[in-house]
């Protein structure tokens, strides 16, 4: 998952936005980014075809 790669790199208080089109992201983002110590920072959002994502660092 490249938003992984892409918290690595962030500061804690930092928001990364992801935004997807796969209906199987909808569990597996916020699954996979709560397992790596990130936190969600609302429920996900879908917007037709996409849905939005906000994940801080909390590190």
């Amino acid at each position: 998952m490249y938003a992984l790669d892409a918290l690595k790199t962030m500061r804690a208080g930092e928001v990364l936005q992801v935004i997807a089109d796969c209906p199987q992201s909808f569990k597996s983002v916020p699954e996979e980014a709560v397992k790596h110590g990130y936190q969600l920072v609302t429920e996900p959002e879908k917007d037709g075809q996409d849905i939005y994502f906000y994940i801080k660092v909390v590190k």
